[in-house]
């Protein structure tokens, strides 16, 4: 008896500015974007219980895409089969995650894989880069040298790179009303 096949995804996902921070993540066909959606959550250290996503065709996001998905796996874009849209090798599109802030990502379909059964778990991480320390933006303008363990969101969007902050300078005034989180690698 034959086994039964299944097509798997491998994605490469890349946070829009920052390039260099990337995961490859599979994912088999049956699955759905509120999978895809957790995946790229997890992996990249964002909060998985606020914040609304969305995956979109094209480079630009217009405030419409393949649907809105919640948290926790809700919204019109979540029950979306990731084999239902057409993706080839090579396909490109987008997903956003936090429609205040709007951090962009672009997603590459590198493989599509037809393989047998198996009781392995998907979505999965297969790969990501390479992880290293930072040092503190604000500090090092003034000669310091302190380990950073923020990323200040706000302020590497307006310099178009990454901005990095100790816990010290994320809390002063300069940032307190900015969105700070944890460093994606």
């Amino acid at each position: 008896m034959q086994q039964k096949k299944i097509r798997i995804y491998r994605f490469r996902i890349s946070m829009k500015g920052r390039r260099g921070i990337w995961r490859k993540i599979e994912i088999k066909g049956d699955q759905t974007f509120g999978d895809l959606d957790r995946m790229i959550r997890i992996s990249f250290n964002l909060d998985t219980f606020d914040h609304l996503s969305e995956f979109y065709s094209g480079k630009k996001w217009y405030r419409s895409g393949f649907g809105i998905i919640k948290p926790i796996g809700q919204g019109e874009g979540a029950d979306l089969r990731i084999d239902s849209i057409g993706i080839g090798t090579g396909s490109k599109f987008g997903y956003v995650y936090d429609f205040g802030s709007e951090v962009h990502f672009y997603i590459t379909a590198q493989q599509i894989l037809e393989e047998e059964l198996s009781d392995e778990d998907f979505p999965r991480v297969v790969s990501e880069n390479k992880k290293k320390d930072y040092y503190c933006s604000d500090c090092a303008a003034s000669g310091k040298k302190t380990i950073a363990s923020l990323e200040c969101y706000v302020c590497s969007e307006e310099m178009g790179k990454s901005v990095y902050l100790c816990d010290k300078c994320a809390e002063s005034e300069k940032h307190e009303d900015h969105f700070t989180g944890d460093i994606m690698e």
